[in-house]
């Protein structure tokens, strides 16, 4: 039996939080208290880790990864049975994962092990995202369940806001508990990509219906355009014209004569295309700039690549040739070889050598065309970088809401004569914001409500960003409405940093949170670096970080992963925080 098992009291709490800008909302959520029936003053924390699918895919993987969570004292394992529309269990609603042992049921081998022990188990479920990156089989087979995005691409992740993917959806979770009889219930990825996302004509329909409102006219495809955009600009003008410019002021898009050539910027980190506006400035771009017969390019800067990754080439390729480009890759030393008849896309190159700088305006001057996407910020200082772009240093990091607009008319700029006024674009965004997040809020709640029907003491978590913000706002998770509503019995914000200070500011936002809630169980990373190839961190550093939340009101620790944890994390862990109490002497 769960030990996270929820008693409402009649108690309400105010929490007023700001979340960006000037925008407060007022949240009202009934206070909780997490026990086990009859034994409510011995329930022990939740002392849990996530394990991935990779680690239970064969017997002898279940085996050490049981042995190593009893070493660490953990009551609880959060086992990923779903990754990319495949399970790891047999199961009758998808195909299996392929690298488990042939004739092994993982889940009824793990679950049956685990509770031998004394520890739970709870089927984790990735839900979101439904391929590693290429083409998605599952979606081959449901292609209207993925994410359509302003310019009509589209992403391998499911549509919460169809009844029949939520269906779906609750019917897997619900047959890891019917089959297998696990503990709890984890949501993971259950959010939108980003907030740009969610143009399908199902859910364009039912908006309109709902808000009498064409979502078309969201999707931004002139200016003036409204939406999330973040980037590394290029500011203080020198000779570039700004054809576009964002409600701060500050450019948004120029186009600068050098030579014989034009280089247009695009500034900010447009391979996102958050607006549909900005395929249509590129597309516009390109025709203007490539002469007949000529090519595009993508430039691959290693020391871009090297320090950045390869992530940003990879969108510009992909939007390339969503537009029907076929764009070819170059590297610095190809750069003096192209014609002048073609053209020259940078995405996010932030790092350009005085010696390729230099190839780059030659390459211009003799009549190439360039395109920088989120320009080079970190060469700015470089005297030919100056020349190329009419643009003389770099301006702060910036992301969040904001208004692009026209400054008068240009063949790139695709315009349209209506209002510019913030209010409008604000009170409409946050109408299909909240469409959207009702559509994720539905999902929770109906798989909380069938399964307490039947199976009262599972228990249904959800893990968000620890960025409360940005998890309402960017992410479309209204966790607020969670609690009001009651259909989680907690909330897993993950506090992943790289040094204990780092905790601190995400503590301090959740704090009153905590100490109204005994629903939030925040989540710890065991390794220091984002892209987990870092070691684990020190011992002493991972025990400072569950004392620091524990001390502000967590009820419970999560830890990322157990995959990656050291023998040393594990013996300090059982022999400090979680330590299995001392058993009462005999009498």
């Amino acid at each position: 039996m769960s030990v996270w098992k929820q008693r409402l009291r009649p108690a309400l709490l105010l929490v007023v939080l700001a979340l960006g800008g000037c925008t407060v909302y007022t949240l009202r959520f009934p206070l909780f208290r997490i026990f086990s029936p009859g034994r409510e003053a011995e329930t022990p924390p939740l002392q849990g880790a996530w394990v991935q699918a990779r680690s239970i895919t064969s017997r002898e993987k279940i085996d050490a990864v049981l042995r190593r969570a009893e070493a660490g004292g953990l009551n609880a394992i959060f086992v990923d049975v779903y990754l990319f529309g495949q399970t790891v269990y047999p199961s009758a609603l998808t195909s299996q994962y392929e690298r488990v042992e042939p004739g092994l049921d993982p889940l009824a081998y793990l679950v049956s092990q685990a509770h031998r022990r004394g520890l739970e188990v709870h089927a984790w479920f990735p839900m979101g995202r439904v391929s590693r990156g290429e083409a998605s089989p599952f979606l081959a087979e449901h292609p209207d369940w993925a994410l359509v995005g302003p310019d009509g691409d589209t992403v391998a992740w499911l549509n919460f806001t169809r009844p029949d993917v939520r269906q779906f959806i609750g019917d897997l979770m619900l047959e890891t508990v019917e089959h297998y009889g696990v503990d709890g219930l984890h949501f993971d990825y259950t959010r939108y990509p980003g907030p740009e996302w969610g143009f399908d004509a199902y859910s364009a329909e039912r908006f309109k219906e709902e808000h009498n409102l064409d979502l078309n006219q969201l999707r931004y495809a002139d200016l003036p355009a409204y939406g999330w955009f973040e980037g590394n600009p290029l500011i203080s003008l020198g000779a570039a014209q700004v054809l576009a410019t964002f409600n701060d002021g500050s450019p948004a898009v120029t186009l600068n004569r050098y030579g014989e050539g034009e280089v247009v910027l695009l500034n900010w980190n447009a391979s996102q295309r958050s607006v549909a506006v900005g395929s249509e400035i590129l597309g516009r771009s390109l025709r203007r700039l490539l002469d007949e017969g000529g090519q595009v390019y993508v430039l691959r800067s290693e020391p871009t690549v090297q320090e950045y990754g390869a992530e940003s080439l990879e969108k510009a390729m992909a939007w390339l040739e969503h537009l029907g480009w076929t764009p070819f890759e170059v590297t610095e030393a190809d750069i003096p070889s192209l014609g002048a008849d073609s053209v020259l896309v940078l995405p996010n190159v932030y790092l350009i050598s005085p010696e390729t700088a230099v190839g780059l305006a030659d390459f211009v001057r003799g009549g190439g065309g360039m395109i920088l996407i989120d320009g080079p910020t970190r060469s700015i200082s470089l005297a030919a970088i100056q020349a190329l772009t009419g643009l003389q240093s770099r301006g702060r990091y910036f992301k969040g809401w904001l208004l692009m607009t026209a400054v008068g008319e240009h063949p790139l700029i695709p315009n349209s004569p209506r209002s510019a006024s913030l209010v409008i674009y604000r009170e409409q965004d946050a109408r299909w914001k909240e469409f959207r997040r009702q559509g994720v809020s539905a999902l929770i709640k109906s798989v909380y409500e069938r399964v307490k029907a039947k199976h009262p003491d599972v228990a249904v978590s959800v893990t968000i960003t620890s960025d409360q913000t940005e998890a309402v706002e960017r992410y479309l998770q209204d966790w607020p409405a969670w609690f009001e509503g009651g259909y989680i019995d907690f909330l897993a914000p993950r506090g992943y940093v790289r040094e204990a200070s780092d905790l601190e500011p995400v503590l301090a936002a959740w704090q009153p949170v905590m100490q109204a809630s005994d629903q939030v169980v925040l989540g710890l990373r065991v390794y220091a670096e984002e892209d987990q190839s870092g070691t684990p961190k020190a011992p002493d550093q991972l025990l400072m970080e569950i004392e620091m939340a524990r001390q502000a009101g967590s009820k419970g620790i999560l830890l990322f992963d157990l995959d990656r944890m050291s023998d040393e994390q594990l013996s300090a862990l059982a022999a400090g925080p979680f330590a299995k109490p001392a058993l009462p002497a005999d009498k």
